[in-house]
C-alpha cells in the first residue's frame, strides 16, 4: 500500500492522481489524502501559517499506519507544509516518506533533511520499482531516479529514460476508492465522494464554470529562465510529447460520466497551439462530436493564428491564455523568451477577432522583478495599451524558483538572502497580497478597467512615476486597494447568500 498526500488547494492534484492510477494498474493498492490549503491559495487575505493542527495530523497518521511508503508531491510554495507533515509522520511512524515534484527534483539535498527519499523527474516507473522492492523486502538504494541518504552518504542514482508513449499511462485516478479529504472548517478527514469533491473543484476564474483539469501533453518547448522543468535531466530525449487523440477523448468521455457536474475542460498544457494545423483540425472535430464542453488552454504569441483559433473556437474554446511576461526587450533577454511586439500584437488582433465567442483572452504578465527598472515596467504597460479592449491582464509576482537559471543568477548577485529553513518559499504568485507595494503595480490593474488610454499614459509619465513611487504613497495605495477588495468580496458574498 502506498499513501499519497496532496497539499495543494487544487484537488485535481493531477500528478498525484496519475501516479496512483499507474501503481494501481501494476497491481498495487494506493490511498490518497487531500489536505487542501485553501486559505493560502485564496486571494482574500495573506496566510503564511501552517493550516494543520495536531488533531488533523493524528488523523493523517492513523490513515497511514498500514502503508509501505508515503509520498508527497510538492511545489516550492508547499515546502513549509510538507516539512510539517513529513516531520509528524516520521516521528510517529516507522514508514519511509518520499518527496517528489519540481522542488525536490531541484533541491534533493535540502529535501532529504525532511524526507527519507526523493524522486527525481517523472515518477511512474520509479515508484512501481521502488514499492515492489520495499514490499518484497529487497534493497532499494540503487533504484533509478531515487536520491536517498544511506549511512550518512547521499546516493544519487541515475535517471531512467523518459516515458515516450503517454498512452501507456492510465487516466488520473478518480476512482474515489480509498480517497480522503480534510475539511478545514470541521478539522475532520472524511471519505471523498463525487458529490463532496464538487465542493472543492475550482471554477475557472473568468467564466465561473466548474472545470476538469488535465494534460494533453508532457514537457514544454521553451527554456525560460524563471521556470523549472525536467528538460535538462532528459537532454537528448524527446521531452515534449503528446497523447493520441483517441486516448484524450476516452478520458474526457469517462470524466463526463463519472463527474456529470463538470462544466468545462481546462487543458493545462503550456502551448496547445504548437500542434500542426492538421492535428488541430482532427482534435477539434473529435472534441465537438464526443465531448462538446467549453474549454480553455494557453498559447505562445508566435503560434497563435486566426486559422487555428477558428477551429478551436468552433470546437468550444471560451477562455485562452497567452504569455506576454514583459514588454521590455532587455527583460525578454533575461527571461530567454524573446518575441517581437509585432508578433505579440498580431496574435492579440487574431484573438480580438473572436471577442464575441471568447469569454476572455487573458494575457499573462510578470511583475516584481528586481532586475527591472521603472522604465522596463513602463515599456510593458505601453505595449499592453496597444491591446484592444476588453483586456484581461493576469499578473504574476516573480518567484525565484530553485533549479531555475534566474534563481542561480539572483543568488550570485546577492538579490536572494541566504536560505533559512523555508528559503522564503511561502509565496503565492497570483495573490494580490504578495505583490510588492510599488506604484506601477497599482497601475497594471487599471488596464482591465474601462479607463481611457490617455489617462493611463498620464499615470505612467516618468515625472508622475517619480513623484508617486514613494513608500508613504505606496502604503496608502495598498491600504486603499485592500479596503476596496474586501468591500467587493463582502458584497459578492452577500449576493451569493441572497
Amino acid at each position: 500500500m502506498m499513501t499519497f498526500i496532496s497539499l495543494t488547494a487544487d484537488v485535481t492534484a493531477y500528478s498525484t492522481r496519475i501516479l496512483s492510477a499507474y501503481l494501481k494498474s501494476k497491481g498495487f493498492n494506493t490511498r490518497i489524502i487531500f489536505l487542501p490549503d485553501i486559505k493560502f491559495e485564496s486571494d482574500e487575505s495573506p496566510f503564511d501559517g501552517i493550516p494543520y493542527d495536531k488533531n488533523t495530523m493524528d488523523q493523517v497518521t492513523d490513515l497511514c499506519k498500514d502503508s509501505s511508503l508515503i509520498g508527497i508531491s510538492l511545489f516550492t510554495s508547499d515546502f513549509p507544509n510538507a516539512v510539517y507533515v513529513s516531520g509528524h509522520l516520521r516521528k510517529n511512524l516507522n514508514i519511509p516518506v518520499i518527496w517528489g515534484g519540481k522542488h525536490p527534483s531541484a533541491k534533493p539535498e535540502q529535501s532529504l533533511l525532511h524526507a527519507d527519499m526523493v524522486c527525481i523527474g517523472e515518477g511512474e516507473e520509479t515508484l512501481t520499482e521502488l514499492l515492489g522492492k520495499i514490499e518484497s523486502r529487497q534493497e532499494y538504494y540503487n533504484t533509478k531516479n531515487i536520491c536517498i541518504k544511506h549511512d550518512s552518504t547521499i546516493i544519487k542514482n541515475p535517471v531512467r529514460p523518459i516515458v515516450e508513449n503517454l498512452d501507456l499511462i492510465p487516466f488520473a485516478d478518480y476512482s474515489f476508492d480509498n480517497h480522503y479529504i480534510w475539511e478545514g472548517e470541521t478539522g475532520k478527514i472524511i471519505q471523498l465522494t463525487p458529490e463532496i469533491l464538487k465542493k472543492y473543484v475550482l471554477p475557472e476564474r473568468n467564466v465561473g464554470l466548474l472545470g476538469y483539469q488535465t494534460l494533453f501533453s508532457r514537457g514544454c518547448p521553451f527554456s525560460c529562465t524563471y521556470c523549472f522543468s525536467f528538460k535538462e535531466m532528459y537532454k537528448g530525449q524527446k521531452y515534449l510529447r503528446f497523447r493520441s487523440m483517441e486516448n484524450m477523448m476516452q478520458e474526457l468521455e469517462l470524466i463526463k460520466k463519472k463527474l456529470p457536474y463538470i462544466q468545462m475542460v481546462m487543458l493545462i498544457d503550456d502551448n496547445i497551439y504548437t500542434l500542426p494545423i492538421e492535428k488541430i483540425k482532427e482534435f477539434c472535430q473529435m472534441y465537438k462530436e464526443r465531448v462538446g464542453l467549453p474549454m480553455s488552454f494557453s498559447g505562445f504569441p508566435k503560434d497563435i493564428t486566426e486559422e487555428k483559433l477558428s477551429y478551436f473556437v468552433d470546437a468550444g474554446l471560451v477562455v485562452t491564455h497567452m504569455g506576454i511576461q514583459t514588454g521590455s526587450e532587455r527583460t525578454q533577454k533575461l527571461y530567454k523568451r524573446h518575441v517581437s511586439d509585432e508578433t505579440i500584437l498580431k496574435a492579440v488582433q487574431a484573438l480580438h477577432k473572436f471577442k464575441d465567442s471568447l469569454a476572455a483572452s487573458c494575457y499573462d504578465v510578470i511583475i516584481d522583478n528586481p532586475y527591472e527598472t521603472n522604465e522596463d515596467f513602463i515599456d510593458t504597460i505601453k505595449l499592453l495599451l496597444k491591446f484592444p479592449k476588453p483586456r484581461h491582464i493576469k499578473l504574476f509576482s516573480l518567484t525565484f524558483l530553485p533549479g531555475t537559471e534566474l534563481y542561480e543568477k539572483a543568488k550570485l548577485d546577492g538579490i536572494l538572502p541566504d536560505e533559512d529553513e523555508f528559503g522564503g518559499y511561502r509565496k503565492h504568485f497570483l495573490s494580490f497580497y504578495y505583490r510588492k507595494k510599488k506604484y506601477l503595480n497599482f497601475v497594471f490593474p487599471l488596464l482591465n478597467q474601462n479607463i481611457p488610454n490617455f489617462l493611463i499614459k498620464i499615470l505612467i509619465n516618468k515625472y508622475v512615476v517619480f513623484f508617486m513611487d514613494r513608500p508613504l504613497i505606496n502604503e496608502f495605495l495598498f491600504k486603499t486597494m485592500t479596503f476596496l477588495r474586501a468591500l467587493r468580496q463582502k458584497i459578492r458574498r452577500k449576493k451569493v447568500n441572497i
